[in-house]
């Protein structure tokens, strides 16, 4: 499995406007190529202290002072995007109401109250979606930033992987339990908002027997608006497949605290998958 090849196909499908918010894998490889490797490739181990290891300290600290760059990139993209959807989940709240409101009162049809509701259920469906990417965002970055290390300590014999890995996981953007509990309540107000029933979805009749279908192209709209968004979640999700299925960089709950590439997307990837199929059935109502 070629991770850099993947990652960069994902970037590809992702929202453009996130695409330079993720780990710059590529140009970090570049970086590493051109460090120098350590004096002895084989024999004894090395001595660990960093006075008889000075050159690659130093490259260790560099390093570490470039991945941590990235990571207030992440954590500042993440923290805002959590803020938004926080907003956005209170505000759609209050419109609700508001059109609940005016439904028992001055709404003169029942036609103008289904085309706000269905003007909301674009709302819901497009910020769903952009939460499961973000979700993904999290994972595929710190799988990204275990590779990356791997790779550091291989080529430079480094000892990097293990202290900043456990750094990594302390991070904000690794911490999804709020955005869970968003992307949870969306998906249940969505369901008890909007029930896929025929009436709503396909037909209207009036009080004199005539048939109307307004309603339908603003289904298609949903679906045609938020295609880019489903399908990132869909490249993402095939990444963190493969990662399953890679060989694990670190044991998994081995003592040592180190949460691996592999297992952090295989947490992701059952919740992902979940939400990506209620993305769909959502996405795809006729």
């Amino acid at each position: 499995m070629k991770f850099g090849k993947d990652f960069r196909r994902y970037l590809e499908q992702t929202l453009p406007e996130w695409r330079d918010k993720f780990l710059p894998y590529k140009l970090l490889k570049k970086l590493i190529k051109h460090l120098p490797r350590p004096p002895q490739a084989e024999g004894p181990p090395r001595p660990t202290g960093g006075a008889a290891r000075p050159l690659a300290a130093a490259h260790d600290a560099w390093f570490a002072a470039v991945l941590n760059e990235q990571l207030k990139k992440f954590n500042d993209f993440f923290i805002d995007k959590e803020e938004d959807f926080v907003i956005w989940s209170q505000g759609l709240k209050e419109r609700i109401e508001k059109i609940k409101e005016r439904k028992c009162g001055a709404f003169t049809s029942d036609r103008k109250f289904c085309e706000e509701m269905l003007e909301i259920r674009k709302d819901f469906v497009t910020t769903h979606g952009k939460m499961v990417l973000l979700k993904n965002y999290s994972s595929l970055n710190f799988a990204g930033l275990v590779k990356i290390l791997k790779k550091y300590d291989k080529r430079t014999g480094g000892l990097l992987s293990l202290p900043f890995t456990q750094h990594a996981l302390h991070q904000p953007f690794f911490t999804t339990e709020p955005l869970t509990r968003l992307v949870h309540e969306c998906e249940a107000n969505i369901e008890v908002l909007f029930p896929l029933e025929p009436e709503v979805i396909e037909s209207h009749q009036t009080e004199k027997g005539e048939t109307y279908q307004t309603y339908n192209p603003k289904v298609s709209s949903v679906r045609a608006d938020n295609t880019s968004v489903y399908q990132s979640i869909k490249a993402a999700i095939q990444i963190i497949q493969r990662l399953q299925k890679a060989r694990s960089t670190y044991n998994e709950d081995d003592g040592s605290g180190v949460v691996t590439t592999e297992s952090s997307a295989s947490n992701l990837s059952a919740n992902s998958q979940n939400q990506a199929a209620d993305h769909e059935s959502v996405h795809s109502v006729d």
